[in-house]
């Protein structure tokens, strides 16, 4: 009898010990695919890939997503290593993984999949049956329901090709209004546009709103062009936006970019900037705008560049 008890007492540590270690790998998981994502948003490609592996792996659909791209990104095509990843994303039915297929399987699928959603009025669906059909009316229709990408991209359309604006409409009112409505739901790459356009640059104090709103919502190109803003003007006048110089926000908004998006396409510029603003400033006012880097990292969200899902990248 002791000796069963024995058995019994072994096999439930053993089933202890096992879910102790799933619970460990699933938080591991976890914690690579939130680490991934967080630097896949932030377009750091080659940081983000081996945590991206291991949530993918695990078959996150997600993290499936992101690394196929990364793979695409990197190699300037879709390669077989990418497809994988983005097959994997697909049987999950992940509507963009199926447009990047592109094969007429995968395009079937996604004619499938988004019927139903775009009758309850999903404007992510009518997007993405624009990106599958390229008829402007789907644009259209998912902007209608204020769906920011959609807003945004039909923004982009208009600019580009202003025929496309319908007739008796002026195309620049009709770009500021899709503008202002993807700006309003806190959509960054429209708050970035917005924040140029005529509407708002006339009125100085309405763009450095702006502007604040987007670094507010830790948008990497919003942060960097308020820390720019906030570093010239020795006089006390930035040139574009009229900030009076306020050099250790500007020191801290600016490390913050150079220090978390080695890969950005803007990081050598930010770099030089940072460098000339240290030899500015003393080494008191250098200590307290890493503080104030640290405050506004631990106060924001996640850093990132906030790229669109799918259309032209």
């Amino acid at each position: 009898m002791q000796a069963h008890t024995d058995d019994l007492t072994t096999f439930f540590n053993l089933i202890n010990s096992l879910s102790a270690l799933i619970a460990e790998l699933n938080v591991h998981q976890e914690n690579a695919r939130k680490k991934g994502l967080e630097l896949y948003n932030l377009g750091s490609f080659r940081a983000s890939e081996p945590y991206l592996t291991i949530a993918a792996s695990a078959g996150d659909r997600p993290a499936q997503y992101a690394l196929a791209e990364v793979l695409r990104r990197r190699q300037g095509s879709i390669t077989e290593e990418a497809k994988k990843w983005y097959r994997l994303a697909a049987a999950q039915e992940d509507v963009y993984a199926l447009l990047r297929l592109g094969d007429k399987e995968s395009l079937d699928k996604a004619r499938e999949l988004l019927p139903p959603r775009i009758e309850q009025g999903d404007g992510e669906a009518m997007l993405q049956m624009y990106e599958l059909t390229k008829e402007i009316t789907w644009l259209k229709k998912s902007a209608n329901t204020r769906f920011p990408e959609a807003l945004y991209i039909l923004a982009l359309q208009y600019d580009r090709d202003r025929s496309l604006v319908p007739e008796g409409h002026n195309p620049t009112d009709v770009i500021d209004l899709l503008l202002e409505r993807a700006a309003h739901v806190n959509f960054p790459l429209a708050m970035n546009w917005y924040t140029n356009r005529q509407k708002v640059t006339t009125f100085p104090s309405l763009r450095r709103e702006w502007l604040e709103k987007t670094a507010a919502l830790n948008d990497l190109y919003g942060v960097l062009k308020y820390g720019f803003a906030l570093g010239h003007g020795e006089s006390g006048g930035d040139p574009e936006y009229g900030y009076k110089k306020n050099y250790p926000l500007s020191y801290a908004l600016v490390w913050l970019v150079v220090n978390s998006a080695p890969e950005y396409q803007l990081h050598n510029s930010a770099a030089l900037f940072l460098d000339d603003l240290g030899k500015a400033m003393n080494p008191q006012e250098i200590a307290l705008a890493l503080k104030v880097a640290q405050t506004w990292k631990a106060t924001h969200p996640p850093l990132s560049e906030n790229r669109l899902t799918y259309h032209g990248v």
